[in-house]
């Protein structure tokens, strides 16, 4: 299903028929990802343990600008960072969502921090999943805008599987390296399943470099849930998530042993378990 939004058609995917009476949970995927690496959160009937860890939920899937299904060859106006969050929040309202949950993991993870600081209210769990509050500096945004850049313009001058190949291969995702050929293969089919032009458009306007600094806005946040997920062996984010639990003491921060930066596609059953328990409690005590 797609909702055509200020000029970009997003695709969405509800995992099941929607329930009114039950609760929803957004899910917003990484960068060359999609909605589908989130599939396996929908209820399986033959994991008992599992169905009885929180009530049933809606599963919303969403496809980013830019990737999977979702408009790519718009201006790249639409890209840019509090557009997209713009556009969420009218997602949203299409869908008549008044409140709900956000998952996000990476580049959907600084979406979910965003979104949540814009309509704080809306919100009443927001799991980050390797989130990032964004760089504290101008600077460091600076820098990390021309580093981007430099990526950009490689997706745009070589094949897209040249670039998946590089990308692959970064040390943030070493430990993808021990998952079964099965996962890997699907990982790099995902990835190789999206265009140049939106990839590009996605780090050059949507990267870390274009996000606002949400820290201090995190230090002030108080309206829902926040829950960190991070893998032990991703020492950047984990780093990073005892940070984000110094300036705002009601986070929660779980990691996941022997795992590294995409704790759902690593360790898909512990992290499914996680989500359940996360989803199942009220407001944290300072």
């Amino acid at each position: 299903m797609k909702q055509l939004i200020n000029g970009v058609a997003y695709h969405y995917e509800w995992l099941a028929p929607f329930v009114q009476t039950q609760p929803t949970l957004v899910c917003l995927h990484g960068f060359t990802g999609t909605g589908e690496t989130f599939r396996f959160l929908a209820d399986d009937k033959k994991d008992t343990e599992l169905l009885q860890v929180a009530p049933s939920y809606n599963y919303l899937l969403v496809d980013i600008i830019g990737h999977g299904q979702s408009s790519v060859y718009v201006h790249p106006y639409h890209y840019q960072f509090k557009q997209v969050l713009h556009d969420l929040e009218q997602l949203l309202d299409r869908l008549a969502l008044q409140r709900v949950s956000l998952l996000g993991y990476s580049m959907g993870a600084r979406l979910a921090l965003g979104l949540t600081i814009q309509i704080p209210s809306r919100i009443e769990h927001l799991i980050l999943e390797s989130g990032s509050p964004g760089l504290r500096t101008e600077e460091e945004r600076k820098v990390r805008q021309m580093s981007d850049q430099r990526l950009a313009g490689r997706l745009m001058n070589q094949p897209l599987a040249d670039f998946v190949d590089f990308w692959q291969d970064i040390p943030l995702f070493n430990t993808q390296k021990q998952l079964s050929l099965d996962v890997q293969q699907a990982v790099r089919s995902e990835r190789l399943s999206q265009q140049n032009f939106g990839l590009a458009c996605s780090l050059q306007y949507m990267g870390t470099g274009r996000q606002p600094s949400y820290w201090e806005a995190l230090s002030n946040l108080y309206e829902p849930n926040i829950h960190v997920i991070v893998g032990a062996l991703d020492s950047k984010f984990g780093k990073m998530a005892n940070e984000m639990k110094h300036i705002q003491p009601q986070l929660q921060v779980t990691t996941v042993a022997d795992t590294g930066h995409c704790v759902h596609l690593e360790r898909p059953k512990v992290f499914k378990k996680i989500i359940r328990q996360l989803l199942q409690e009220g407001p944290h005590e300072n």
